[in-house]
């Protein structure tokens, strides 16, 4: 039997679960180790965990509290760094091409170019359920997959890169398009672009509801992913568009830095975005993200 690894509120705080069917049993239980209380705590001993609790499910075990009961928070509640690639799904940057009027490149191997990446603040992390404070005029949505490293890695290659992966799960990279562009700064302004203020507020990365071990993905290429916005299909894609494989964008950061477990990288999301269209999220909007059988991610703008 399959499990996936979640956090959930208990009465001593939020402690790590896993899901095996429709029930949840604390972690600690699972490994047998008190001190295991934070998925955290699994995922920097990821070697030895992951045959413990593939062995647990497998067992079928009984009791447990039934998810339909549990309040769930954010799989990680505050990883360590959340790396995001941009403009990496060809039918988004084809659909940005025409919005914009400007000739984008959907093919940058070819030249040589390399993944782009910014970051976001683990603060900005929450779970699905929670409340998303409405303090943009031009909130956006982004469907994105999420890769959880589990393994301490640096030089990787592409042919090597998704060993490091623990686990993936549904991301949604919430933009504040009014905040990308600072007032009164000049086009050659350096300072022109406000990644904090576009990117990283409270709130601008909703991950879950869970994270399912890289080990039950047989494709990590080949995931349907989709976005709703009040039940109207907004997003309609395959992780199959991405420019930059998985492998391929672990595989860049991993050659300038130490990849550590609990960082995640979000991959990119496909065309649908509210910016292609002029549309935006507004007080009361219900979004859901779902990608492959990763279940689903589901936020209200308040």
């Amino acid at each position: 039997m399959t499990y996936k690894l979640l956090s959930y509120h208990a009465e001593n705080g939020i402690v790590a679960g896993i899901l095996v069917g429709d029930r949840i049993f604390p972690v600690a239980q699972a490994l047998n180790d008190p001190a295991m209380r934070s998925t955290m705590d699994v995922l920097e001993q990821w070697r030895e965990a992951r045959p413990k609790l593939a062995a647990f499910a497998k067992t079928g075990p009984a009791g447990g509290l039934p998810l339909a009961e549990a309040r769930l928070a954010a799989p990680i509640p505050r990883p360590p760094v959340i790396y995001c690639v941009g403009a990496n799904y060809k039918d988004h940057v084809e659909n940005m091409a025409r919005a914009t009027g400007v000739k984008l490149d959907t093919n940058p191997q070819a030249s040589g170019q390399k993944p782009w990446f910014f970051i976001k603040s683990p603060a900005s992390v929450v779970g699905t359920g929670e409340k998303i404070r409405l303090d943009s005029t031009k909130l956006d949505w982004e469907a994105e997959l999420a890769l959880v490293v589990g393994v301490r890695s640096r030089g990787l290659t592409q042919d090597n890169a998704l060993e490091c992966i623990a686990a993936v799960a549904n991301a949604n990279d919430l933009s504040a398009r009014d905040y990308m562009l600072r007032e009164k700064q000049d086009i050659s302004s350096p300072f022109r672009y406000d990644w904090i203020g576009h990117k990283s507020f409270d709130g601008s990365c909703p991950m879950g509801p869970w994270l399912m071990p890289m080990d039950d993905v047989s494709d990590v290429q080949d995931l349907p992913i989709r976005l709703w916005v009040n039940n109207t299909l907004r997003q309609n894609s395959s992780t199959g568009n991405m420019i930059f494989t998985a492998a391929e964008q672990i595989a860049y950061l991993s050659n300038r830095l130490t990849l550590h477990p609990g960082d995640v990288i979000l991959t990119g999301t496909p065309a649908g975005p509210g910016a292609e269209t002029g549309e935006f999220l507004k007080s009361g909007d219900v979004v859901r993200v779902q990608i492959g059988d990763l279940g689903e991610l589901v936020n209200t703008i308040s």
